[in-house]
C-alpha cells in the first residue's frame, strides 16, 4: 500500500533488491503503525512555545513526528534508498525505544526479500480495512493483485 503511490520507488526494489535494508525502516516511518503515545508531565516545561504544566497530559502523534519537515527531507514521499532511513520515531526514542524494533525490522526485511524474489509485482487494488483502534494504525485485510 505504501509503495503503490510511488511506482518508481517500487521499481528500484524490483530491479535491485539491495535497498530493502533501507526500505524497511522507511516504510515503517511512512506508514507509522502506532498512532500516538500519551504521557503526564512531571514538571513544568515549554515545548514549541507552548507551556506545559506539571500534571498536564501530553500526546505525541507518531505520524506527525515522522513527517516533520525539520527532521526529514521530503517527509511525505516514500524513498526506499533514503539516507539515514532509521531516523524515525515509530519505535519510540531513547530509553522508551521498543526492544523488539530490530526483530520487527528483520522480519519485514526477510518478508520483502522473499516477496521480491517470488512475487516481484504485488499491487494494492482497494482500500484496506482498518482495525478499530485509537492506538494502532493497523489493517485487518487489504485486497491485492498478484500477476501470474
Amino acid at each position: 500500500m505504501a509503495l503503490n503511490p510511488f511506482p518508481d520507488e517500487y521499481r528500484k526494489l524490483q530491479v535491485n533488491p539491495d535497498p530493502v535494508e533501507s526500505a524497511v525502516p522507511e516504510i515503517i516511518r511512512y506508514v507509522t503503525p502506532v498512532i500516538h503515545i500519551r504521557r503526564t508531565a512531571v514538571q513544568h516545561a515549554e515545548l514549541g512555545g507552548h507551556r506545559i504544566k506539571a500534571g498536564d497530559e501530553v500526546a505525541m502523534r507518531y505520524f506527525s513526528a515522522n513527517r516533520d519537515e525539520d527532521a526529514i527531507g521530503d517527509p511525505n514521499r516514500l524513498i526506499v534508498d533514503r539516507a539515514r532511513s532509521r531516523q524515525h520515531v515509530s519505535f519510540g526514542f531513547g530509553i522508551h525505544r521498543r526492544v523488539g524494533n530490530r526483530l520487527a525490522e528483520l522480519q519485514l526485511r526477510i518478508l520483502w526479500e522473499e516477496i521480491l524474489k517470488w512475487l516481484p509485482t504485488i499491487e494494492a487494488v482497494g482500500q484496506p480495512r482498518r482495525i478499530y483502534s485509537n492506538f494502532i494504525h493497523g489493517f485487518s485485510s487489504m485486497p491485492v493483485r498478484i500477476p501470474v
